[in-house]
């Protein structure tokens, strides 16, 4: 029958193909793998927030959406965050609404509130039109720059891999003239250790007395996002717990690195209330492993980067989301954690596969 219906293991192979078709670049039979572990093997699937496919009449599938819950604790309560992700639509069906059809499906589901925080401009006037909001903050990304002409290369390397390599061949040399222009990395006091799951289930629900809203980790669950993260091939993955002088913890970092490139951050988190000595730790972590840059999104815990010396700003992609007034102040507030580790940058990399 036509229509809207969740979305089943029989499907994957439509689905996989509909969504290479439409993205382009992707291969169906690697996506269909990709899709299978991302929305089936996930410790946190749920049958009551289901991935959504929309049928044709002939039963073909011609559109797509997928959910992924996170678990979360709100104000003390347990709730579900949907992450939306991967929304395509077959070219012939586009104008009919099928986007939208599924958008607001998905948006009146068993959650509590819903995300998409790696959405365009076409995602955003969807989100708005159907009573979402924009996260202005999470939508910028800064960069604390360490190799100025490096971290030109690896930008430019994104859009037109030959011109990647190039910059980056020159990039050495003129980074050695250069390198005077812009702020050697800190020198922290204390030290980092290696951060495993189940440390980070413990800090981040130590932290959690202080925090309103943050993720409701527990070990099994961390242990599947950290083994998915390594298997994208994004680079290899740091994840440190931070110490003071005294030995007192004062949080944590998580970030890729590919070697020479731009260190991309998938998570800060602070035990106190001075996340200064975390992101010094962190840049120069990753300054000492190589990185020509640091990268990550505006967060509450990263918003004192903004103005310091090295630290550049630009356009992100769109941070929406779709609450209740109490949870859309809570994300912009330094009483909640809610990182890229827990939204669609997990589940938004089928087009790379």
């Amino acid at each position: 029958m036509a229509g809207i219906r969740a979305l089943q293991r029989s499907d994957l192979p439509q689905v996989s193909t509909l969504f290479a078709q439409v993205m382009g670049g992707a291969s169906a039979e690697h996506v269909a793998p990709y899709f299978r572990r991302i929305l089936f093997e996930d410790p946190w699937a749920d049958p009551e927030i289901p991935s959504l496919v929309h049928e044709g009449p002939d039963g073909g599938i011609v559109g797509f959406i997928a959910a992924s819950t996170r678990r979360m604790v709100l104000d003390g309560r347990r709730v579900r965050m949907a992450v939306s992700s991967n929304l395509v639509a077959h070219p012939d069906w586009r104008s009919k609404g099928v986007g939208a059809l599924l958008n607001r499906k998905l948006l009146g589901g068993a959650q509590e509130f819903t995300i998409a925080d790696r959405a365009n401009d076409d995602s955003r006037g969807l989100w708005l039109g159907l009573g979402g909001q924009e996260l202005a903050g999470q939508s910028i990304a800064w960069f604390r720059v360490l190799a100025p002409a490096a971290t030109a290369g690896t930008l430019v390397g994104r859009r037109s891999a030959r011109l990647g390599r190039a910059a980056r061949l020159l990039s050495r040399p003129v980074d050695a003239v250069g390198s005077r222009l812009v702020p050697p990395p800190p020198r922290p006091l204390g030290s980092t250790e290696e951060l495993d799951a189940e440390t980070l289930a413990e800090q981040v629900a130590t932290a959690g007395r202080r925090l309103r809203l943050r993720p409701d980790y527990d070990p099994v669950y961390l242990q599947w996002v950290l083994a998915e993260v390594r298997r994208l091939g994004r680079g290899a993955l740091w994840a440190r717990l931070v110490r003071g002088p005294q030995g007192r913890v004062l949080g944590w970092f998580l970030y890729l690195l590919t070697p020479g490139g731009v260190a991309e951050v998938l998570q800060v988190g602070v035990t106190g209330t001075d996340p200064d000595p975390v992101l010094d730790h962190l840049i120069a972590h990753a300054a000492a492993h190589g990185a020509s840059a640091v990268q990550g999104r505006l967060e509450p815990a990263t918003a004192g980067l903004i103005g310091r010396p090295g630290v550049v700003v630009r356009k992100n992609a769109r941070a929406l989301v779709h609450a209740e007034a109490n949870v859309l102040g809570l994300l912009s507030s330094t009483t909640a954690l809610c990182s890229h580790l827990d939204g669609e940058w997990l589940v938004s990399h089928a087009a790379r596969q």
